[in-house]
């Protein structure tokens, strides 16, 4: 397993808040990717980051749909693993409900006994460190799907 850690590590120091009670110097932004003014920046750009990719690697979207369903079935980037770890990641994918779609999240996983993530997240206002000790109970679900955690693989 490549752990991600140390790349999410960088990239907080980078771009996440200068001190705990100050606002990332990188905005959560939709679709972005470490782009435009101020820097943006959305969950699975991040983590396409924290194994050297981009959200678009000239052929497709990096999403937490796709990293969800190639978790679960292909293994090309992603393998499930049974219980989280440091440096693998956290995912739910997004959802449709009467007619509105919900995102998905990513997350790299830091301390598991302390629950704390990276990530960048909308209620975070960017890349940030989160405790968030409901994402690693057992039987934890997104959206109503389970969250899974899954080591990078490659591709």
């Amino acid at each position: 397993m490549k752990s991600l850690l140390p790349r999410a590590l960088e990239l907080l120091k980078e771009w996440g808040p200068q001190t705990p009670d100050a606002a990332p110097r990188c905005v959560y932004r939709m679709g972005a990717d470490l782009d435009g003014f101020p820097v943006g920046c959305d969950c699975s750009a991040f983590v396409a980051r924290c194994h050297g990719g981009r959200k678009f690697d000239g052929s497709r979207w990096y999403n937490t749909d796709a990293i969800y369903t190639d978790a679960q079935t292909a293994n090309k980037r992603w393998r499930q693993i049974p219980a989280p770890v440091p440096g693998c990641i956290g995912v739910y994918p997004g959802r449709t409900r009467n007619g509105k779609r919900t995102a998905g999240h990513v997350w790299v996983v830091e301390d598991v006994a302390a629950c704390m993530t990276i990530e960048s997240s909308s209620s975070g206002k960017g890349i940030a460190r989160r405790k968030r000790p409901a994402w690693f109970a057992v039987g934890a679900v997104g959206n109503g799907k389970p969250i899974l955690f899954a080591a990078y693989v490659g591709g």
